[in-house]
């Protein structure tokens, strides 16, 4: 995630907190699911999930990834990791402090990559996205998630006050236009109430 100390220090301040702040319905258990499934490829052996927080993705991605030896859980709030790490002990499991933008990982090292939830954070330009690209291995899938579409996610972060307020998410079409200029190809790029995702793969 693109680091302010602002942003930083508010996403450690709700830490705490953050799980009962969150809807946990089975209508969001199951959108959950559909974006880990949406963006599931079957041979991958090392996951990266970015601005994983507390750990919304890990069941999904454990129940998904059953063979996976490695799922990297990056987030520049270590407040969120450590209640993450509290929460999920499956030894496959690494976390990350790091910002998204400028990520301490080899080139290519990750099969797949999932930005969910936290592409608002980022920023909505190439260069917000141009790491995550850059880590995506050979062949690799990498996609963004929400269960709001983008004017739905705006708005909602328009009514709140503090260093979020201003991160705003831009249509899928548009995010899918920033991943096919960094080489992404078959881009799928879907949004509606309630849904955004945004898939592109790494040529081999």
């Amino acid at each position: 995630m693109r680091m302010t100390e602002e942003k930083q220090a508010f996403f450690n301040q709700v830490a705490p907190s953050w799980d009962n702040m969150q809807q946990d319905s089975p209508e969001t258990k199951s959108g959950i699911r559909k974006f880990v499934q949406s963006a599931y490829l079957n041979t991958a052996k090392t996951i990266l999930d970015v601005g994983c927080g507390t750990g919304v993705l890990v069941p999904h991605l454990l129940a998904a990834y059953s063979n996976a030896p490695l799922i990297v859980e990056l987030d520049f709030a270590e407040e969120m990791l450590a209640v993450n790490r509290a929460k999920h002990t499956d030894p496959r499991l690494a976390r990350l402090a790091a910002d998204a933008t400028n990520l301490p990982l080899p080139d290519e090292s990750m099969d797949v990559v999932l930005c969910f939830n936290a592409a608002p954070h980022l920023g909505s330009d190439k260069t917000a996205f141009r790491d995550l690209f850059r880590v995506l291995a050979s062949g690799g899938v990498l996609a963004v998630g929400h269960l709001m579409n983008s004017a739905e996610l705006n708005q909602f972060h328009g009514n709140l006050h503090g260093p979020v307020a201003h991160d705003h998410l831009p249509p899928a079409r548009e995010l899918g236009n920033i991943l096919s200029g960094l080489g992404g190809i078959n881009v799928v790029a879907e949004e509606q109430q309630g849904w955004y995702f945004v898939r592109a793969e790494k040529a081999k």
